[in-house]
């Protein structure tokens, strides 16, 4: 059976905006294997799948630093400390896409990446969503807002056009939900 290593040792490493990274010594619990293992300490996350009242899918393009290139991804972003991450949800959607929505569904939570990350990313469903503000971007976004049927968004998955792994995923929860 498998079971949790044992933590030796913590060495915070630095830190960033959104994350602290750490160097962790663990040993297995038997003892025989030890070993120092990266871990990425980030704030929580949120997604939302929203469509608007013409049941298109309300997409974000913007200019992602890691990738070095322009995605195109639902809206989401980081949950504040405080916060709950419906409320989330809501700031960000509206933020990034000045949509508001007053039907919200969970969908579900995903661990982002759960060898080296400690975050976990809700996904929310937000129906018939209404144009009721402008964009109130963070000084460092560049986002435009794009409209899609939800066949043109798998058609952009399936030709890997679209291939964050947290939309992919947020994608998968909806049609779970939806089925």
């Amino acid at each position: 059976m498998v079971k949790v290593w044992k933590e030796k040792e913590v060495s915070h490493i630095c830190s960033g905006v959104i994350f602290n990274y750490y160097k962790k010594i663990r040993t297995s619990p038997d003892g025989k294997k030890k070993g120092a293992f990266d871990v990425i300490e980030c704030y929580p996350w949120v997604n939302v799948f929203a469509f608007n009242e013409k049941n298109e899918l309300i997409l974000v393009e913007q200019y992602r630093h890691g990738v070095d290139s322009i995605t195109l991804e639902i809206p989401g972003g980081a949950v504040d400390k405080g916060e709950k991450s419906l409320e989330a949800a809501k700031r960000e959607l509206l933020e990034e896409t000045g949509y508001t929505s007053s039907e919200w569904v969970s969908l579900g939570e995903v661990q982002a990446n759960p060898a080296f990350m400690t975050n976990t990313c809700a996904t929310f469903l937000a129906l018939n969503c209404k144009k009721t503000g402008t964009q109130n971007l963070d000084p460092m976004e560049d986002i435009e807002v794009k409209l899609l049927s939800l066949e043109r968004f798998e058609q952009k998955i399936k030709s890997k056009e679209i291939a964050h792994s947290l939309v992919v995923s947020a994608y998968a929860l909806y049609r779970l939900w939806k089925d």
